[in-house]
């Protein structure tokens, strides 16, 4: 009997995995937000029924040493279970429902990604692949005619954004820093499906996607993405330097590559930096065509948020700075995640965190100011060795198929990045963290592989 449901499960997890991922999509898109919230509720209740029951399964494998759990990862969750309860009843329903959410990307999400599942992964990188090029697509249809369309609404922090905004190119998102984001993840499957890929039409497919993503990430004015865009360009190209020099000297090696990093990014920043000219250009002629603005207001894409602010982190150091004072006032346990702004406003409301009601945009500070140290610790430390363990494989050069290590390591990398300038990884329900712990697990499956080899 227990055999059988140990058999069905491990068949749901496939479709279970690819669902979750279409509706954290979805839920990117901002006229989703207009959706009532009991329909979102159920849908996502119904996708942690089954997660909790193959979260149970992994739990009961673990008692019975069938399955080895990431002690670090146990360590956090139970921090979490500890900060939420000492912080009293406000906001205990949702800090609990965080840490389930929390439960299963640890415990169920990144345990599938440890099993290696080829087909699963073409399968979520397909999923991605083609229905971000609807909304792409979408986005910037939006952008040529130059259409904008903004309302308040209670549920998103500046409100329904749609189109072209204040010089940036919000698209069908929420959040262009998350649409760039995910847009920079596409570019990276694409890419890999198309070394895949043998159908000339699937290919040409895949390449206009390519474009039409890199060019959203020009558009969306996403200094986040433009970061990620430019790291795993050089760490790309200088593991692939490296793994093809691997017959030289360390010495050559380690220039050559560098070399070539350095060179492939200069490349691609001009690529960036020539897609805005001809876009504005573009915009420009279609809206004179079309006349859909009655004022003569030229297309532009640069940010007033940025060129006329003195704060070049568009306020995120006073965010961390803000964090870390509320971290200071509760070191140990912090505030539990949803109590964060409410503890400011009461015993720190001068700070920017009570001010803004914003998250701290950076997943150390926002980890130190709600979970403390015994959240903090066990968390980075997780980060860290997954990390270590990965640049060591990639200098080993002798990692049984090297280039796919490296481009699951890029995929983890973006996101990593992400969560260091917005709020993404931990403590969250977005489609960065999903990713981010389904390739995670497959980086350190093989590093264990490895060292047990």
């Amino acid at each position: 009997m227990l055999k059988k449901i140990d058999e069905v499960l491990t068949k749901a997890e496939l479709p279970f995995i690819l669902f979750w991922e279409f509706m954290l999509i979805i839920r990117m898109i901002s006229t989703y937000s207009i959706i009532p919230s009991k329909v979102d509720s159920l849908i996502f209740a119904l996708i942690s029924l089954v997660g909790g029951m193959l979260l149970l399964r992994n739990g009961l494998q673990w008692l019975q040493k069938k399955r080895k759990l990431s002690i670090l990862l146990i360590l956090f969750t139970i921090a979490l279970i500890i900060s939420s309860i000492l912080n009293g009843s406000a906001g205990m329903i949702a800090n609990f429902k965080l840490i389930i959410w929390q439960a299963l990307f640890f415990f169920v999400v990144y345990e599938i990604g440890k099993k290696n599942d080829g087909r699963l992964f073409r399968l979520v990188e397909k999923l991605l692949v083609f229905v971000w090029f609807i909304l792409i697509v979408i986005s910037l249809g939006m952008f040529f005619v130059q259409f904008s369309y903004t309302a308040p609404l209670d549920k998103l922090y500046y409100g329904i954004r749609m189109g072209f905004v204040e010089n940036r190119l919000y698209g069908v998102f929420v959040d262009p820093n998350y649409g760039a984001t995910i847009s920079v993840v596409a570019i990276c499957f694409s890419f890999h499906l198309f070394q895949q890929a043998k159908n000339k039409l699937y290919k040409a497919f895949l390449i206009i996607s390519i474009l039409f993503e890199f060019l959203y990430v020009v558009l969306s004015g996403s200094r986040t993405a433009f970061i990620e865009v430019m790291a795993i360009t050089l760490a790309g190209t200088f593991f692939y330097c490296y793994y093809m020099q691997r017959n030289h000297s360390l010495i050559k090696k380690l220039s050559y590559s560098f070399i070539a990093g350095i060179i492939v990014v200069a490349g691609i920043y001009l690529a960036m930096n020539l897609t805005q000219k001809v876009s504005v250009a573009s915009a420009t002629a279609v809206e004179k065509v079309i006349v859909i603005k009655k004022d003569e207001s030229k297309v532009s894409l640069e940010r007033k948020d940025v060129g006329e602010n003195a704060d070049v982190s568009n306020s995120r150091f006073k965010l961390w700075r803000s964090a870390f004072e509320i971290f200071e006032s509760t070191p140990l346990v912090g505030t539990a995640p949803k109590n964060m702004v409410p503890y400011a406003q009461e015993h720190l409301p001068k700070t920017w965190i009570a001010e803004k009601e914003q998250t701290p945009h950076n997943f150390v500070f926002y980890l130190l100011a709600t979970t403390g140290l015994i959240g903090t610790i066990p968390f980075v430390l997780f980060i860290v060795f997954s990390m270590i363990k990965a640049l060591l494989h990639l200098f080993k050069i002798d990692i049984v198929e090297y280039k796919e290590y490296l481009y699951q390591s890029l995929i983890v990398l973006t996101i990593l990045i992400s969560a260091c300038l917005i709020t993404d990884v931990v403590l969250v329900n977005k489609l960065g963290s999903m990713l981010f712990f389904l390739y995670l697990g497959n980086l350190n499956s093989k590093n264990e592989q490895e060292t047990s080899e």
